[in-house]
């Protein structure tokens, strides 16, 4: 089944951060709020949590797990990673955001104001993600997502475009 499209947009902004200080540690809790809009008009409220739940020091794993609703479709997940951003990482960022193609931005949000580089990046779809890298757990204060024109299939809609990234 497809879906004929123009542009889909789906905006994050965040909007809680826990345990900002030394991360990453257990306990580490970021939720991202916003919409996505399909090119009739309708929009659907999305929310996407990530909690650091456990460390494993044999090896080396951080267990994240991700919530994510998209109107009335929920998805739940546990990764495993031994990389999670780091107040060190946010620094290299910021560094050398300007030479990898970033701009230096400051955002304010519901919780804050903060430094930031944003970056764009284009899939081989043509999907365009936007992402505000900032010094919280997980680096990514803000992110924006917009789709192709042309056919889409409805399985890749609106779940596909909020994990994106994240």
């Amino acid at each position: 089944m497809t879906s004929r499209s123009g542009v889909y947009v789906f905006t994050f902004v965040m909007f809680t951060a826990l345990g900002a200080g030394a991360y990453p540690s257990i306990g580490d809790k970021v939720t991202w709020s916003g919409t996505f809009k399909d090119t009739q008009g309708k929009t659907s409220e999305i929310k996407i949590t990530k909690e650091v739940i456990s460390f494993n020091s044999d090896s080396k794993q951080w267990k994240v797990k991700k919530d994510t609703k998209v109107g009335d479709e929920t998805v739940t997940e546990t990764l495993e990673t031994a990389d999670l951003f780091t107040p060190d990482k946010f620094k290299e960022v910021l560094k050398t955001c300007v030479q990898q193609g970033g701009v230096i931005e400051t955002l304010e949000t519901n919780p804050g104001k903060y430094e930031t580089c944003k970056t764009s990046t284009t899939d081989a779809r043509g999907v365009i993600i936007e992402k505000w890298w900032g010094d919280i757990p997980f680096g990514i204060v803000s992110k924006s997502t917009r789709g192709p024109s042309g056919e889409l299939t409805a399985e890749e809609l609106p779940l596909m475009f909020a994990t994106l990234g994240l």
